[in-house]
């Protein structure tokens, strides 16, 4: 009895464990879908249920296809509350598409329609093969595409041309509501004259250009363009690549292309890399697309005739002389005859250098090192020529303006002495004037004194010999008969 009681009660707490552990899994299953309800309060195409009999509450904004017993399906859009028997329960997915986009609807029947946005759409499984988002295709004013279109003539008459989707459709089973608002508008381009004709079928071409927002129509789509692209790398391994550029907008702004010309080699078998850069500008679009797939390989296949054929007409040392004729557009006749065959203009060529073989590129330096060297040797025997020759002119103008100086100088001396010479003749004439006018007054005055002297009977004869002699003695000595004897005796006594 002790023992059959013991494993009663032991069974009985191990079932109350297992009621309780299952009560926590159903809890947290409970608190999860909580959660993600909170999250995302409207149920999508994840859920699927069958019920044997019951109800469903549809939400405004949601919508779900509902199976019977017979497997016929209709399609409830809430708010709505739904009694079902036996029937199978999926909610549809909601596509919103905004002004800037439109949805791609593809049908179980094969059709095909673009609804242009701002739409929302729920994806029935039963009518729809599937629903995609897409965004506009946005043009600047620079930018254009090129866009064909596919007309069923039996289907849509021999006339009649399916614009862009302006209008949105709306089934009523699925409760398709457009948003309402303008959408961008796209220019009136005239279809291409040529068309292609088969089965009844014809594709027409025609240009979009911006600035617009483009949505295609289900029967049009966009020309993929597949041209040369650059490896994006710097220096010599810069090139082009087959196919490396893909892209639907075409720029009609000017653009250019770097591209190195590989294996060019001249008259004396030299080997150059050329490097070049092309300005270019589309003119002609219509003239682009009936004439070539890629007019990037178009440039670079003419540029590089061009530039082989220019490298091989000389020697190297011609060729380094001549490659500033590489800035030119006559040395590129090939490139500009391509270009107006494809409906481009070739504004300008860039020469941006080149580069020989490791060698010749050696002993190319070395010469222009060499030939450098001597240019600024030269140069500085010029400028000291040029200062010897500065400072012997500047000698020879300061040694002349000495001169002058001196020169002046002298004549300045001269001019002096001449004033001073003239003055002291001036002075001379006038003091002799003067002497001989005094010397006249004395000479009348004497003649005065003698006549009076001569008339009181003084001989004039011995007055004027004895006033002549002045200070002198005169000893004479008169006798009568005998000679008489004169002793003369110095003063001094001797």
């Amino acid at each position: 009895l002790t023992l059959s009681l013991t494993r009663t009660t032991s069974a009985y707490a191990q079932s109350k464990l297992k009621a309780y552990k299952n009560f926590g899994k159903l809890l947290v299953v409970y608190l999860h879908r909580a959660k993600s309800m909170a999250v995302n309060m409207f149920r999508d195409g994840s859920y699927h249920k069958y019920t044997l009999f019951g109800k469903r509450r549809v939400k405004e904004g949601e919508c779900c296809a509902i199976w019977d017993s017979k497997g016929s399906v209709r399609n409830v859009v809430g708010p709505k509350l739904e009694w079902i028997y036996m029937s199978d329960v999926r909610f549809l997915d909601r596509f919103v598409a905004d002004q800037n986009g439109y949805l791609v609807v593809a049908y179980r029947d094969g059709r095909k329609e673009h609804i242009r946005g701002p739409a929302s759409i729920f994806m029935d499984p039963v009518v729809h093969h599937s629903i995609e988002k897409k965004a506009a295709i946005s043009l600047n004013a620079s930018e254009v595409i090129v866009v064909y279109t596919e007309l069923d003539c039996f289907r849509d008459g021999v006339n009649a041309h399916e614009s862009s989707s302006s209008e949105i459709s709306s089934p009523e089973n699925l409760n398709v509501k457009p948003s309402g608002g303008a959408a961008a508008e796209e220019e009136d381009v005239p279809l291409a004259d040529a068309v292609l004709a088969k089965d009844g079928k014809r594709v027409s071409r025609r240009i979009i250009r911006g600035p617009t927002l483009f949505i295609p129509a289900a029967n049009e789509w966009i020309h993929k363009f597949s041209w040369h692209g650059s490896n994006d790398l710097m220096g010599d391994e810069r090139t082009m690549i087959k196919d490396a550029l893909k892209l639907s907008k075409i720029r009609t702004l000017p653009d250019q292309l770097y591209y190195n010309v590989q294996a060019c080699r001249t008259a004396d078998d030299a080997q150059l890399c050329v490097n070049l850069m092309v300005f270019y500008q589309v003119v002609d679009l219509e003239k682009m697309l009936d004439s070539t797939h890629d007019p990037i390989g178009d440039f670079i296949n003419a540029l590089s005739a061009d530039v082989i054929k220019f490298t091989a007409q000389g020697t190297f040392e011609q060729f380094v002389k001549c490659s500033s004729e590489l800035n030119e557009l006559s040395a590129f006749p090939l490139l500009l005859e391509r270009a107006r065959g494809i409906g481009y203009s070739i504004d300008k060529v860039v020469f941006r250098g080149y580069k020989a073989s490791s060698q010749l590129q050696a002993m190319h330096d070395s010469g222009i090192k060499t030939r450098t060297q001597l240019q600024l040797e030269a140069r500085s025997t010029e400028q000291k020529q040029a200062m010897e020759d500065l400072i012997l002119e500047r000698k020879i103008q300061r040694s002349a303006k000495e001169h002058e100086m001196e020169a002046a100088a002298r004549a300045h001396s001269r001019e002096l002495s001449a004033l001073d010479h003239a003055e002291r003749l001036q002075q001379a004439e006038a003091e002799a004037t003067a002497a001989v006018a005094r010397q006249v007054e004395a000479d009348n005055q004497r003649l005065v004194f003698l006549r009076a002297l001569k008339d009181q009977g003084v001989d004039l004869t011995k007055y004027l010999c004895a006033l002549e002699r002045g200070d002198e003695k005169v000893v004479r000595i008169e006798g009568c008969g005998s000679v008489p004897h004169l002793h003369l005796k110095n003063f001094d006594g001797k």
